[in-house]
């Protein structure tokens, strides 16, 4: 590499900032001495030293803006130290401490700070803004409006953070190379009261955009895209339920793009699903599935389901009669007003309404549901913490030998259940992973390792696949392939008494074989503009791959 830096300009840039690991032929040739101490050391030991440090720290907010310092500090050493301490950085980084991290945003922002800022009001400067602001070169954009994070709902610009972390994750799962990305948060404004009444909130105190105002925002950032990185794929991030279905639908065969909560979530989720089955001895087209939230999440993974239903013999219709939606009304019927498409779509026919009881409030609600359905699956995405009850669980496993639950709400708090409780109260037979981190449960002398059904088994490969060979579209048979490249890595496929997800320290190995799989599937539907082969399709997920290493650096 080469570079026209000198002295605390090039210390100051992340991305070719070596700190003490400077060679005494570097320190010359760009005026470091004086500004380094004497020592020339290797990453390994630098690693040690931040991570020593890291141990030091007091809560994991403290570690968070650690992570983040040293992200602005130094990529390489970033990347690295995520890499070689991934089960502890990574939830610091990523959910669930990033999601603390952005209802803090106001109060911890300094400047200048990484990603890209777009704001409603700089709407007829949006190609300025974006070329002052972003790099030269940007193979992927991770975009958000902030609407919908993490269970927590509208953060206004805090979002950023999201982008930030996920961007992180793709280098470390699939070796995106961390200098052509582009985090980008839309300021639409914020309906948050405690945001719009904060004077030291840094983003544009409105109002939320929305209606036509919004859509022609969204178009023209987006046409601005096109125009400034050609081919770069978009990945849509915490967009709204409001808007998130709808974006996708509009832009998911112009733009080669996909959305994570949607695709993402439902592909992992499907993934699971898949693998519990086949390891359990269970038949995917007898399953009845509930699906306890039916917001952006959960009625991707509904949608994702009937993907994997059909694919597995069942006409769509058959497969939809396999799947009930509760939202907070309670089971989801197709007269409920006010239900957006996505939703309408999995609603149940009217006239089975009779077939349930209703609850206190009148509502034919979780209980009820499976009391009359006896589901096979049960799958959590309601961000209402402790909704999975004993009673719910022991009524669901006395009609089912090998239930399978998922809790998959995030954070860790708002859970629907706890994976300890899941297993007493279905007497060890449950299969279960969850949303966020659990702590492994013993079980009658057994040590069960909780699997987590984290989107970051998926989204890298997929993505850097789709990235490096080039592709002009995210396929449903791309998804597809990812998510059962990523269920024949799942433990559980081979054996029911093993956990539900991959260990997080093989997560490199495993986005691989998904990179390879979706890599694979694009050339097959002829969506791979730079590969026309398996062959090629290979040699370009080798040559994309970005490794946490420093490079020499010459003078110019």
């Amino acid at each position: 590499m080469s570079t026209r830096l000198r002295g605390r300009d090039l210390l100051a840039d992340p991305s070719l900032n070596k700190g003490t690991a400077f060679s005494r032929r570097e320190r010359l040739a760009f005026g470091l001495d004086g500004l380094l101490p004497h020592a020339v050391e290797c990453l390994e030991l630098q690693v040690e030293r931040h991570w020593q440090a890291f141990l030091g720290l007091g809560s994991d907010l403290e570690r968070f803006r650690f992570a983040v310092a040293l992200r602005q500090t130094n990529l390489t050493l970033f990347h690295r130290f995520l890499e070689d301490h991934i089960e502890a950085v990574m939830p610091i980084v990523y959910t669930p401490t990033v999601g603390a991290a952005i209802q803090r945003f106001s109060l911890d922002y300094r400047s200048p700070s990484e990603g890209v800022f777009l704001a409603a009001p700089d709407l007829e400067r949006i190609d300025t803004v974006l070329r002052q602001a972003a790099p030269e070169q940007v193979d992927l954009i991770l975009i958000t409006d902030s609407q919908g994070i993490l269970g927590i709902g509208d953060q206004g610009i805090g979002g950023i953070e999201i982008c930030l972390g996920k961007l992180a994750v793709y280098t470390l799962c699939s070796g995106l190379d961390p200098s052509r990305v582009l985090p980008l948060v839309l300021d639409v404004g914020t309906d948050r009261p405690g945001l719009l009444e904060n004077p030291l909130y840094p983003g544009w105190r409105h109002p939320r955009l929305d209606g036509s105002d919004y859509d022609r925002f969204l178009s023209s950032t987006v046409e601005a895209l096109q125009r400034l990185f050609p081919g770069a794929l978009l990945h849509w991030e915490d967009f709204g339920t409001s808007h998130a279905h709808q974006l996708l639908t509009e832009y998911r065969e112009r733009v080669p793009s996909f959305n994570d909560d949607i695709q993402g979530t439902r592909g992992v989720a499907c993934a699971v699903v898949q693998a519990a089955s086949r390891g359990a001895g269970l038949r995917l087209e007898d399953h009845r599935i509930v699906v306890f939230g039916a917001g952006t999440a959960g009625c991707g993974i509904a949608e994702g389901l009937v993907r994997l239903l059909t694919r597995a013999g069942l006409s769509e219709a058959e497969a939809r009669r396999r799947l009930w939606a509760i939202d907070r009304e309670g089971l989801v019927l197709a007269d409920q007003p006010g239900l957006t498409p996505m939703t309408l779509a999995l609603a149940r026919d009217p006239s089975e309404r009779e077939s349930y009881g209703r609850d206190q409030s009148g509502r034919i609600g979780l209980l009820e549901v499976v009391q009359g359905v006896k589901p096979t699956v049960l799958i959590g995405t309601s961000t209402v913490s402790g909704a999975f009850t004993r009673t719910v669980v022991k009524t669901m496993a006395e009609a089912v030998e090998r239930p399978i639950i998922l809790p998959l709400s995030n954070p860790t708090r708002l859970a629907e259940a706890a994976p300890a409780d899941l297993y007493d109260w279905t007497a060890g037979r449950a299969l279960v992973a969850s949303g966020s981190p659990f702590e492994p449960v013993d079980w009658q002398g057994s040590h069960r390792r909780i699997g987590q059904c984290n989107n970051c088994f998926l989204f890298p490969g997929l993505g850097f696949a789709s990235v490096a060979v080039g592709a002009v579209q995210v396929s449903e048979a791309m998804i597809d392939a990812g998510l059962d490249a990523l269920a024949d890595r799942i433990p559980a496929s081979q054996d029911s008494s093993a956990p539900l997800m991959p260990e997080l320290t093989e997560v490199r190995a495993v986005s691989r074989a998904v990179a390879e799989a979706v890599a694979l599937a694009a050339v097959r539907e002829g969506l791979a503009s730079r590969a026309a082969t398996a062959e090629e399709a290979m040699e370009r997920l080798d040559q994309a791959t970005w490794s946490a290493a420093y490079r020499d650096l010459e003078a110019i």
